[in-house]
């Protein structure tokens, strides 16, 4: 069975702990036991057919369906049947692990061992999670005996080629974009191909994603402060009633698979060095969730909440909504974005259906009179409709890094102004670095050279007439995202920024109470309209602020702290001027195209 130190090399790597440890080689194989026991799972064929029924059940609750690629799905079948592999999921909802067992159940792709948190162990769900393949796992500090268990058992697994299944993230992104991966669970399937126990292992990105997702105002209470529920049984209760209703479409789909072999080559004769082996997770964890960003489908509803949330409270008509959607819609097919059936908000039915799921929802308003209807984000649903468009930013990075480049290489001189191109547009990278999955510098060079051509061909000669030139490059291409796309996050480091500067060169102390503080100053600056998007105060933006921070060594007492901490904030607002810039031109193109109409806001086509 799975999970024990009855094999040589388990009874070795025992005593190697038990001696590291202190302990005696009796009483850590003792305690190891009882882990294994915790971890240990099993597949009962009548429980997993009951629970591919109720997953069933409780995702139609609220959808509609649940959507795959079929090209995908024989892919994968392949896959599975030829490799080793892990499935590396994002994680928007607790229904995610529901729809990837029914999808892989309906398609014919094999069980798989879940990796899930030990707080949904609670009786009954717990003990039907573990024979139907749930592996339950503690989290924070664990202790050196659990780790050794956990990697044993996670090394059986894989040598008997298990399918296994987890979140990359860990747990569900609370702001609608892709978290940070965690690398606890992939460091001990990387050391399992390491030691030989497989001859490959295939890392396999799949994407769950939703139009639409009930979980969005909870999300966005915890981004003002709110406490994280506990599970329970009234919680799960709670939880399925929640999901009665009109949410759309559940859509998985399959990234393209990483060869572990191709990416380190062959099981080396001795384990890298502690700094050589992280790099390599993070290499590999970080090609795993590009991959998955961009095998994730645009939704009616991320178009949407683009739209509404830039017109920054005022109300737009459909054809004003239809207008400022064609660029990135034009954008999106031309690319080969992937977009689902409901992204074609062109056609106005579907976006009709869109604007009514979200009216339904909660989050959009629609204003009815003599005139056609007008729509707008509802007063403190901003949060929550942010969560769509979050979803999508990724897509748009190169074109909002490149208009932002551009426009503060037109105002150096003429000389300099290539080569400030290409250091603001690395200058951006670094900024939005925790924020977002960028390629290496070569690929990202690559990417944002392209998508200059993108933008105008002769950007060189527009470059060389300076900010007018810039400008008219703008007022012509066909779409401007920066500001739609990118204010938000850069006005929530803004304030982490000014709640910094404030404190001059004095510690930042414990991160709860800084954050408190920021969302404070954060709903100053939304009233007196310091900022123009409610949605930037959430205090899962700040904490990545705080982190970009303090990686630039802004939380550490030096003599010239307070300077430093002034000159990120300047930095900030030199950005978010440049955005309004963007801002301008992008309004005016779309008030001309719906004739004028006042309120008009959005990007340009």
């Amino acid at each position: 069975m799975a999970g024990s130190t009855s094999s040589p090399g388990g009874r070795e790597r025992l005593g190697r702990l038990a001696t590291d440890l202190g302990r005696p080689v009796g009483a850590v194989e003792a305690e190891a036991e009882r882990y294994f026991r915790e971890l240990r799972t099993g597949f009962g064929r009548l429980t997993i057919a009951l629970s591919i029924r109720a997953g069933r059940a409780l995702c139609g609750l609220g959808y509609s369906r649940i959507d795959h690629d079929p090209g995908q799905v024989e892919r994968m079948r392949e896959l599975f049947a030829q490799h080793p592999t892990v499935v590396l999921s994002s994680h928007r909802s607790y229904l995610d692990g529901g729809a990837l067992s029914v999808g892989f159940a309906d398609h014919g792709l094999p069980p798989m061992a879940e990796f899930v948190g030990i707080n949904l162990s609670f009786w009954p769900l717990g003990a039907v999670w573990r024979r139907m393949g749930g592996i339950f796992l503690r989290r924070g500090s664990t202790g050196p005996v659990y780790r050794f268990a956990l990697r044993e058992y996670l090394g059986e697994l894989v040598e008997r080629r298990r399918p296994l299944r987890w979140f990359i993230e860990g747990t569900r992104s609370r702001t609608g974009k892709l978290a940070p991966p965690k690398l606890g669970l992939l460091a001990y399937v990387v050391d399992a191909y390491l030691e030989g126990r497989v001859d490959d292992l295939m890392l396999v990105p799949v994407s769950v994603s939703y139009d639409q997702l009930h979980e969005v105002k909870e999300f966005a209470g915890e981004a003002r402060g709110a406490a994280r529920q506990a599970e329970s049984l009234g919680w799960l209760l709670r939880y399925i009633r929640a999901q009665r209703g009109r949410f759309g479409t559940i859509y998985i789909r399959f990234g393209e698979p990483v060869s572990v072999r191709a990416c380190l080559g062959p099981p080396a004769a001795r384990r890298p060095d502690a700094a050589s082996h992280e790099m390599v997770l993070n290499k590999l964890a970080f090609e795993v969730c590009f991959r998955i960003n961009r095998a994730t489908p645009i939704t009616g509803s991320a178009l949407v909440a683009v739209v509404l949330l830039s017109a920054r409270g005022q109300p737009l008509s459909l054809s004003a909504i239809r207008v400022a959607l064609e660029g990135y819609l034009a954008y999106a097919r031309r690319r080969g974005i992937p977009l689902t059936p409901g992204a074609g908000v062109d056609d106005l039915r579907v976006l009709q259906s869109t604007l009514g799921r979200l009216e339904s929802q909660g989050v959009v308003a629609r204003e009815s009179g003599a005139e056609a209807p007008r729509y707008a984000v509802v007063e403190d649903a901003h949060l929550q409709i942010a969560y769509y468009r979050n979803s999508i930013v990724h897509f748009f990075l190169p074109g909002a890094i490149a208009e932002l480049a551009l426009l503060a290489a037109a105002e150096a001189p003429p000389a300099e102004r290539e080569a400030r191109l290409w250091r603001e547009a690395f200058g951006l990278r670094d900024l939005l670095k925790f924020e977002f999955f960028f390629e290496d510098k070569d690929e990202f060079l690559g990417t944002y050279r392209a998508e200059l051509a993108r933008l105008a061909p002769d950007w060189r000669d527009r470059l060389d007439g300076g900010p007018d030139g810039v400008l008219a490059l703008l007022g012509v291409a066909e779409t401007l995202s920066s500001d739609m796309m990118l204010r938000a996050f850069l006005e929530s480091y803004l304030i982490v920024a000014d709640e910094l500067a404030s404190r001059r060169d004095e510690a930042i102390g414990p991160e709860a109470p800084f954050l408190a503080r920021c969302e404070a100053r954060g709903a100053c600056y939304s009233k007196d309209r310091v900022i123009r998007s409610p949605e930037a105060v959430s205090r899962h933006l700040f904490a990545t602020g705080l982190k970009l921070a303090v990686n630039r060594g802004l939380g550490e007492r030096r003599d010239d702290l307070a300077a430093r901490r002034a000159a990120f904030a300047a930095e900030l607002r030199d950005v978010l001027g440049r955005m309004a810039t963007v801002r301008q031109v992008a309004v005016r193109r779309v008030q001309a195209l719906v004739g004028g109409q006042a309120g008009a806001s959005g990007p340009s086509v």
